[in-house]
């Protein structure tokens, strides 16, 4: 028996609703888009779109169109049957998250990763993955392709740089459910989980005085633009301020790339990098701690330093963001640990609050430990 046109429409329809190309919210085409698209008259279309209504899958509203109903609202349970007419279908309800990050490793980002996953399945939804290698280019179509794909929220790790990625700002001013995760975004309302870096840094730095430590350098990557290696560095540059210590603003050596950059480049340029930071100890003589502001970053002033013949922790201190676990009593570096448990558990809360219609805008401070690790020690009095 020949279906009917009507019914092929709404079947249609049906068919890119239960397979998550069309998301709640999300406007159906005109009477006419679909006259258009199937070859039918408008009578027949508006048919179709009568019988969604009907039966609770679309909204229409007088005006601006027919959209995607709440569906999760109607069912309680996602791998329910759904009766419609005479037959029986299955909707998919399952929300699919999006999550953007430009790398991850076992220093920083493979426990936020396995927390946000195991956060979105305990909600009942699915991730999918996209990395970037911090590439401005690569981000905006990860974002792209994840909208494509009909996911109902998206979570962030922008990469670095002195300028916003314009489709987060499309996402914000569309209202899409975004969370951004280790950067926020000043003067932007958009929710953000990150670690308090300006305390970071602050204690960080308090440590290496503690330690009798006065002449301290800091070692970054490029900040500008980029609010949380801002905080860190306003941080360091406050606890000298509070310990009524001199800041040397010539203690502050700005890298050239990112750590991640750094480890990708050819080796020219990694050697220039590896150059320029010799020279920075050797112009300053007197810097006895660093303050680093990344774990890659702390390993090539590691590499620095022995290759100028020093020791660490003999010559130089050295207190970094982020470190690998280790199997050894403790780790290589003294560091900063982020709590990537919570953070990703926090983010997923913060997304699905907003998928389900809370709209209020947060950015959650999330605290941090100091773990001692062989690369610190008490200043030795010289003799």
């Amino acid at each position: 028996m020949k279906i009917p046109l009507y019914k092929v429409i709404y079947e249609k329809i049906l068919e890119q609703i239960n397979g998550g190309v069309l998301a709640k919210g999300d406007k159906i085409p005109s009477e006419k888009e679909l006259a258009e698209q199937f070859g039918v008259s408008r009578i027949t279309s508006k048919k179709a779109l009568d019988l969604l209504a009907q039966e609770q899958f679309i909204e229409r509203i007088q005006g601006k169109g027919s959209f995607v109903a709440d569906i999760y609202g109607q069912i309680n349970n996602p791998s329910s049957p759904v009766k419609v007419g005479e037959q029986e279908i299955y909707v998919n309800t399952k929300p699919k998250i999006g999550l953007v990050i430009s790398d991850f490793s076992d220093r920083f980002g493979s426990t936020l990763v396995k927390a946000i996953e195991k956060n979105v399945t305990a909600r009942n939804g699915s991730l999918l993955i996209k990395i970037t290698k911090e590439n401005l280019e690569g981000e905006e179509k990860a974002i792209q392709d994840l909208l494509e794909a009909g996911i109902s929220g998206i979570i962030i790790l922008p990469i670095h740089g002195e300028h916003y990625n314009h489709k987060i700002l499309e996402l914000v001013l569309k209202k899409f459910p975004v969370v951004l995760v280790d950067r926020y975004l000043r003067g932007i309302q958009i929710a953000s989980v990150v670690t308090d870096n300006f305390k970071a840094t602050k204690e960080a730095t308090e440590h290496l005085v503690s330690l009798g430590h006065q002449h301290i350098a800091y070692i970054t990557a490029p900040y500008e633009g980029t609010t949380v290696l801002e905080d860190r560095l306003k941080g360091y540059q406050f606890a000298f301020t509070k310990h009524q210590l001199d800041l040397n603003l010539k203690y502050t050596f700005e890298s050239m790339a990112s750590d991640f950059v750094l480890q990708e480049r050819c080796q020219s340029e990694f050697t220039s990098e590896v150059e320029r930071m010799k020279q920075f100890i050797v112009n300053n003589p007197e810097i006895t701690a660093f303050v680093v502001c990344r774990y890659g970053l702390a390993k090539i002033l590691l590499h620095v330093i022995h290759l100028l013949g020093k020791k660490v922790p003999e010559d130089y201190s050295i207190i970094c963001f982020d470190s690998p676990p280790t199997d050894i009593s403790e780790p290589l570096f003294t560091h900063i640990a982020q709590n990537e448990e919570n953070m990703g558990g926090k983010s997923v809360e913060l997304l699905f609050n907003q998928i389900e219609g809370i709209t209020e805008v947060v950015t959650e401070i999330i605290d941090f430990d100091i773990i001692e690790g062989r690369s610190t020690e008490k200043l030795k009095e010289n003799i």
